[in-house]
């Protein structure tokens, strides 16, 4: 059985296995960062400039109508690795904590790595 590759929109990255997920593929082929935010260990991974201006324009921070929390929530989502549970949650993870700061501080992290 032949593995069927989907195309990359990185010149630079594999073409990516079709049964890998987008995910786990910038997984495998991001640069990745370890951060640590309000006494806690985070790990970053980067994803692609057409996903995150993709991500900025579906959440209105380009302009009017701004969803922050779907906004934060798919930044974490999409770029903390690990701690498992809190990739999996995103921001509902710190909703069940009552943690305001920690958030903050990690889409404020996120956001300075990927716009290195």
């Amino acid at each position: 059985m032949r593995s069927v590759a989907v195309k990359s929109n990185n010149p630079n990255w594999l073409p990516r296995p079709k049964s890998l997920t987008e995910k786990g593929y910038r997984k495998h082929m991001a640069k990745q960062k370890q951060t640590t935010v309000n006494g806690q260990e985070f790990a970053l991974q980067s994803v692609s400039p057409s996903w995150f201006y993709d991500h900025n324009d579906d959440c209105g921070m380009t302009g009017g109508n701004r969803d922050t929390k779907k906004y934060v929530d798919g930044l974490i989502r999409n770029c903390v690795v690990s701690p498992p549970e809190i990739a999996n949650s995103g921001l509902k993870f710190f909703d069940e904590k009552d943690d305001i700061k920690t958030p903050m501080g990690l889409v404020r992290e996120i956001e300075s790595f990927l716009t290195k």
